[in-house]
């Protein structure tokens, strides 16, 4: 037996980069077009539970995924109920899954209106009020 190594020559190149895998990306709202009907619906429903909630600037990150969840499932429930009045037959499994599904986020997020704070800071209340030196003059 002959302990010689045998060579293969280098595979040849076409001197393109070869492809290399990537990761899939994930869809999100903030890419995609937001000029579409269902999108300005969506939209419009979350900025309106959030004024409910007392504002965007009152809820913490998870709300505001459950305000998105919410309104997610009213967009398919609305389609559902669409469909069905349309005459065409549904599937009641997804209905009342997006029903299901709507009941326990607005069991979280609560169904009750919350007053905004609209009580101003410290700080803004005394750069807002007049110097008593000023007012006496």
């Amino acid at each position: 037996m002959d302990d010689s190594v045998i060579n293969f020559p280098p595979p040849k190149t076409s001197g393109k980069r070869r492809h290399r895998a990537t990761r899939p990306q994930l869809l999100s709202r903030r890419t995609l077009d937001r000029r579409t009907n269902a999108a300005r619906i969506f939209d419009r429903l979350v900025g309106d539970i959030e004024s409910d909630l007392g504002g965007r600037d009152q809820l913490t990150a998870i709300e505001r995924s459950l305000v998105e969840a919410y309104a997610g499932a009213a967009l398919v429930l609305d389609n559902l109920n669409a469909r069905l009045l349309r005459g065409e037959a549904i599937d009641i499994g997804e209905h009342a899954q997006a029903v299901s599904a709507m009941v326990r986020v607005a069991a979280r997020l609560g169904i009750r209106r919350r007053q905004r704070n609209v009580t101003p800071s410290l700080r803004d209340y005394l750069e807002a009020k007049p110097d008593d030196a000023e007012a006496t003059e």
